[in-house]
């Protein structure tokens, strides 16, 4: 019958196992680490996290997988990028759009802006209008979607996460065993230095020794202590 068809099969795949050494104990047990929402309360980034589920689950390409990720990233891991550097990966993708999972910032220091076509999450107003000034055109993620739902003619790029702001993140500078490097010059009057709040307890210990002698039987006579004996 087809019931013990299904059991024979079991038992062979049992058997194979045994021989493969598959542990069928641990089989199921692998729990997937990546986030599966954000704890933010912003609703634009809910909303978009749904729309980008909703493409994967539907159209599954790379463009909806990678931007999904990235949109489940912590604000840490999203480091902003400036049009400066923007314009300097643009070469040779002139006629993509540039596509960023983060916050798009001005650089005073870029004379001239190029031509760009940017889609982000987020723009500086002062990196709005110098790219609206040279040409360009800004959007954001749902606006590229409704434009280009396939993500077809873009590239993704994103921002260092190896940035000076992190290397001031975690343990108060000057503390024992920390590597946090101090805002403040490292040398003279003005260079940061742990509060007394913020260094460890250090307790001094005292050991007392107290050395008790019996008193010799000569002195028993001048002596207060009690005998040994």
């Amino acid at each position: 019958s087809a019931a013990s068809d299904v059991y024979k099969r079991q038992v062979h795949g049992i058997q194979q196992s045994r021989i493969m050494g598959v542990d069928h104990r641990r089989l199921h047990k692998h729990v997937s680490k990546a986030k599966k929402n954000v704890l933010s309360k912003n609703l634009y980034m809910k909303l978009l996290i749904k729309l980008f589920k909703f493409l994967v689950r539907r159209a599954g390409k790379p463009f909806h997988k990678a931007i999904l990720r990235r949109l489940m990233l912590s604000k840490v891991h999203r480091p902003p990028m400036s049009i400066s550097r923007l314009s300097r990966l643009q070469k040779g993708k002139l006629d993509k759009t540039i596509v960023v999972v983060a916050t798009v910032t001005d650089d005073e220091r870029l004379l001239e802006v190029p031509k760009m076509n940017i889609c982000a999450l987020k723009f500086t107003s002062a990196a709005k209008q110098r790219i609206l000034k040279a040409g360009g055109s800004v959007m954001t993620l749902d606006q590229l979607i409704v434009k280009n739902p396939l993500g077809t003619n873009t590239v993704l790029l994103r921002g260092p996460l190896t940035r000076e702001a992190l290397s001031h993140f975690g343990k108060p500078a000057g503390l024992p065993g920390s590597h946090t490097r101090p805002y403040a010059p490292a040398k003279g009057r003005n260079s940061e230095a742990p509060s007394k709040a913020q260094l460890p307890l250090k307790l001094s210990i005292i050991y007392i020794c107290l050395l008790y002698t019996s008193p010799s039987p000569r002195d028993l006579s001048t002596s207060r202590m009690p005998s040994s004996a």
